[in-house]
């Protein structure tokens, strides 16, 4: 499957010459916190983290059209192949043009929603616990510990557990399917470079 990404014109040539994995930690602007640390803690091992993903398109046509870095003055998008070695990376589709679509959100939201008056008339240090749950970046290990000593927490994840399909979906690459591609470099000494097309 080719993926295809769009960047400002200006990073071009940068690009040409090789991209790294991102080593921070990236902070999701398009779904809620408490969604992107539910995925996370469902992450199967062999998938990418989002935390750490390159996003991409199946065409050069989408990747223009879902380009969202800042542009500086004079400067276009150009639509570029990703080219890397596919034994360093690992790539998931979602079925959906974009995460902040996927109805595993809805589904998050009417468990808080339900759980409102429960999560209102917790004392204050089990509203600190359960806050956690909404705060960025919540790591796999915090969360696993946040669900064994908090009854609330384990609900939801729970609940998440098992009505999530992103995972499931993901895993499977649909070549003609406009859905949000996203891929993570395996090894931080492994980079990807960009040819425009």
């Amino acid at each position: 499957m080719e993926l295809f990404r769009a960047i400002p014109s200006s990073q071009i040539e940068k690009a040409r010459k090789g991209v790294s994995r991102h080593s921070t930690v990236r902070i999701p602007s398009n779904v809620p916190y408490i969604v992107d640390n539910l995925w996370e803690w469902l992450r199967p091992e062999n998938m990418p983290s989002r935390r750490h993903a390159i996003y991409a398109s199946p065409t050069a046509k989408l990747a223009l059209a879902n380009a969202s870095a800042p542009l500086g003055d004079d400067e276009q998008y150009i639509a570029c192949r990703v080219i890397v070695e596919p034994e360093h990376v690992r790539i998931a589709q979602l079925t959906v043009r974009d995460a902040r679509e996927h109805k595993d959100i809805k589904a998050v939201a009417r468990w808080v929603s339900g759980h409102g008056q429960a999560i209102v008339a917790l004392e204050a240090f089990q509203k600190q616990q359960m806050a956690q749950l909404f705060m960025p970046g919540l790591g796999r290990d915090e969360l696993e510990s946040l669900r064994r000593t908090d009854s609330l927490v384990g609900q939801v994840c729970d609940y998440i557990s098992q009505a999530s399909t992103f995972w499931n979906t993901a895993a499977k690459l649909v070549p003609s399917s406009e859905g949000e591609l996203f891929f993570e470099i395996a090894d931080p000494s492994f980079t990807y470079r960009l040819e425009p097309v």
